[in-house]
């Protein structure tokens, strides 16, 4: 009988060292459209801009328009194009495991070179903003920002994901 219990807080004890260990938890994603909302109105002399996000019923194939990266890497998006082909973009990429973050930014990098060359041949007034864009990452989101008031907008996605 004294084995038994011996054994049993044995096995308690060690359950319980277990469950002690550190839990990698990954914060809930802010909304993506209040993000958007919050990031398009912090600059005023934006275009009408056109939106796509991974609540769009073809997300996956427009996210392709974006960034090569597998979607499944992705846990939300949104992005927000000039609706005249001008050099304005807005997105933000959130992704589920922070480990992936590095490919998306490098992705996305990928993405405004494209469109710097497309603009050169397209619309060549459109390179120099073409050229100032950011893309920023804050944690596991990956930020592109292609407008005049970049600092603004940068300001807002800042404060959207906290």
């Amino acid at each position: 009988m004294r084995k038994m219990v011996a054994l049993t807080l044995a096995a308690v004890f060690v359950l319980c060292f277990v469950s002690c260990g550190k839990k990698e938890e990954t914060e809930p994603m802010v909304s993506m459209y209040d993000l958007r909302v919050m990031m398009l109105a912090a600059d005023e002399t934006l275009p009408e801009m056109k939106s796509v996000s991974s609540s769009d019923e073809d997300a996956e194939s427009l996210f392709g328009y974006l960034s090569d990266v597998d979607y499944s890497k992705v846990e939300g998006y949104f992005l927000s194009y000039a609706a005249e082909g001008d050099s304005y973009e807005i997105a933000v990429v959130a992704m589920r495991n922070a480990g992936d973050v590095p490919a998306m930014k490098e992705s996305v990098e990928k993405h405004v070179a494209g469109r710097i060359e497309l603009y050169r041949n397209y619309k060549p007034e459109q390179v120099p903003r073409a050229e100032e864009a950011s893309v920023t990452v804050s944690g596991r989101y990956v930020a592109l920002v292609m407008c005049d008031r970049a600092d603004a907008v940068l300001e807002a996605f800042k404060k959207g994901i906290k």
